[in-house]
């Protein structure tokens, strides 16, 4: 098979070829299991029946017969591609990446083939010589190396969610790292080192793959605003490690042909390994004490039901998250149904334990989503299926020496992301606003109720 180079017009004309042969074949395959087809299952990791098997095998292996030879071709194609334009070999296995390798084209339709004597080939990955011209100018280096991080960002995505339906440390934690390490070292060996380029330029590729990545999330529909804003933190702090790793030993591996690379090879066994033997669930409990100038007596009745609070102004819940509105009962005592009406709908807690005026205990049989993702579609991320899980909830009424009510409201939840330890400071902060919000209201109602008396 033909290992020459391959320019830019060409290769565009070919992608475009086949994309517009492959979307055909794929209308024509749906058509023929009755199924429907869109083209936002070629960026979307949750919707694409290509990775989701489900009850129609025959359909699923239909979509793989015919999507085997394009992904061989590509590979072919890609490889050509890099090698005009004397990028690393090893960046090939981005083509395979699934739904970020459109990324990965478009990455390799605009780098510029490179500048070389008449006759000659380009060599990939070749040795370093002291005082040789950089293999690209910074500009083509940086749009590679930036694109080529926010594949890795956004393939780890797609199959640690779409594919294994995880979100663990190896996305959270693995994927930014890996990202700014080899956005970094990309950089560093295309332009960087040679043209002794300092630390500028490689940051801020790293943070511009980063950048890159939550647009294009944002853009299709995968994610919203909050969830990114929620990450955004461990996401920068993780990629600045894997740049700081990556510039640490940038002049130590300048020969290495492309070896550096060979530690993303980890990622997707630590995404794999994190699926199958997953952490056990623990449960976790968040405990807000306010004080009332009420009796238990009459704190007691409004714990049970509040009517509507005041309209919303902490900034966590205006911008999606979800809120408590009001509380009914219907009934009284144990096996009683509380719900309570949040902005994104209901709780539907069955009463455990009713000892009034001193505690009041229930479960959680239904919860709304935690949040409505701030985004210009209509979408529903993987994350709000059960990830963060509201298991019960606890309300404490203790007299104190002045006649007045120490309140304290417990919430208790499991947490299906990882780390934990990062999660669950937004889950506790959130928690603790949403006890906040509820006790301050019992507490001005069961004031003025008492006062009134």
């Amino acid at each position: 098979m033909d290992s020459a180079p391959l320019g830019q017009k060409p290769f565009i004309l070919a992608g475009v070829v086949l994309a517009i042969l492959k979307v055909g074949i794929d209308y024509a395959v749906s058509a023929a299991f009755g199924q429907t087809w869109s083209p936002l299952y070629y960026v979307s990791p949750i919707d694409a029946p290509l990775f989701h098997p489900g009850e129609n095998l025959g359909y699923y292996a239909a979509l793989w017969a015919t999507a085997v030879p394009f992904l061989a071709v590509g590979i072919w194609l890609s490889a050509r591609r890099l090698r005009d334009a004397a990028a690393p070999a090893w960046m090939v296995a981005l083509f395979i990446v699934p739904f970020a390798n459109l990324l990965f084209f478009l990455a390799l339709s605009v780098l510029p083939s490179a500048a070389r004597p008449a006759g000659s080939e380009p060599t990939q990955g070749a040795a370093d010589t002291p005082g040789e011209a950089p293999r690209m100018s910074a500009g083509a280096a940086l749009a590679l190396s930036i694109l080529a991080g926010a594949t890795i960002t956004l393939g780890a995505l797609g199959a640690s969610v779409g594919l294994l339906g995880n979100y663990g440390a190896p996305l959270f934690i693995g994927a930014p790292l890996f990202s700014g390490f080899a956005t970094t070292m990309l950089f560093d060996q295309l332009h960087g080192v040679r043209a002794h380029r300092g630390r500028a330029y490689s940051l801020g590729a790293s943070i511009a793959g980063l950048v890159v990545s939550f647009v294009v999330l944002i853009a299709f529909a995968i994610e919203g605003l909050i969830c990114l804003m929620m990450v955004w933190p461990l996401a920068v702090v993780t990629t600045l490690i894997g740049h700081q790793l990556a510039y640490a030993i940038r002049t130590q591996i300048r020969s290495a042909n492309g070896r550096w690379a060979a530690p993303a090879l980890l990622l997707p066994i630590m995404l794999v390994t994190e699926a199958i033997a997953p952490p056990p669930a623990e449960t976790y409990m968040v405990e807000t004490v306010v004080e009332v100038a009420a009796p238990p007596e009459v704190v007691w009745e409004n714990v049970v039901a509040f009517p509507e609070l005041p309209p919303i102004e902490d900034w966590i819940f205006r911008v999606g998250v979800a809120a408590p509105t009001g509380a009914r009962i219907e009934g009284s005592g144990v096996g009683a149904i509380r719900r309570c009406e949040f902005t994104t709908g209901e709780f539907v807690e069955p009463i455990e334990v009713w000892d009034p005026p001193r505690e009041l205990a229930f479960g959680v049989q239904d919860m709304p989503d935690p949040m409505r993702e701030m985004s210009p579609y209509d979408i529903r991320p993987r994350h709000l299926d059960g990830y963060f899980r509201t298991t019960a909830g606890r309300f404490l009424l203790e007299r104190t020496d002045s006649g007045g009510t120490r309140l304290r409201g417990r919430t208790y939840y499991q947490l299906d992301m990882m780390p934990t330890v990062y999660w669950k400071l937004w889950a506790d902060d959130i928690v603790h606003r949403i006890h906040l919000r509820v006790l301050n209201h019992v507490a001005r109602i069961s004031e003025d109720a008492a006062r009134a008396r």
